[in-house]
């Protein structure tokens, strides 16, 4: 019942905002962010983590939980063609992974002989450049980064760690 109920809060905010969100319209900007944290707890929680870190959090490191990053197929991807001591950043389009899309894109990864450290540094477009699309039960809406700026920001770095298992 409260994913339902988080689902339509952030429907409800996006109807007010219209198809896309880059408004000023601040008591609304900051449903559909307080939604976004809300619904993204539920289905997203590295994204909601890192949300909630940016929006009320003091700008230090986020330690993620690595479950389903280390499972992810981008991730999983990436690392079939990286020798140990190879440190990239790669970008990947939403679709290859919505959720990993949300929390980290792009990142860097160093793979070492028995591990995997995931960072990005965290710091949301102020202006109406970068957007999200948000995949909501097959409905898929653009959300500008800057919405989430109707609060005090801090950026910070996200960091994600785990054992390769060979």
């Amino acid at each position: 019942m409260k994913k339902i109920l988080l689902i339509l809060l952030v429907l409800y905010s996006i109807k007010l905002c219209g198809q896309t969100t880059h408004t000023d319209n601040g008591i609304s900007d900051k449903i559909m962010v307080l939604g976004m944290i809300g619904v993204g707890n539920l289905i997203y929680p590295e994204a909601s983590q890192i949300l909630y870190h940016y929006c009320f959090g003091n700008g230090s490191d986020l330690i993620l939980d690595p479950s389903y990053i280390k499972t992810s197929p981008v991730i999983l991807n990436t690392l079939k063609k990286m020798k140990v001591g190879d440190k990239k950043i790669i970008r990947f389009s939403q679709k290859e992974d919505w959720r990993l899309s949300y929390a980290f894109n792009p990142m860097t990864i160093e793979k070492y002989k028995d591990s995997v450290y995931i960072h990005q540094y965290i710091k949301f477009d102020s202006g109406k450049r970068d957007y999200t699309i948000l995949n909501l039960c097959g409905k898929k809406i653009k959300v500008y980064d800057n919405i989430v700026h109707t609060f005090k920001c801090k950026p910070f770095t996200a960091k994600c760690s785990f054992k390769l298992n060979f």
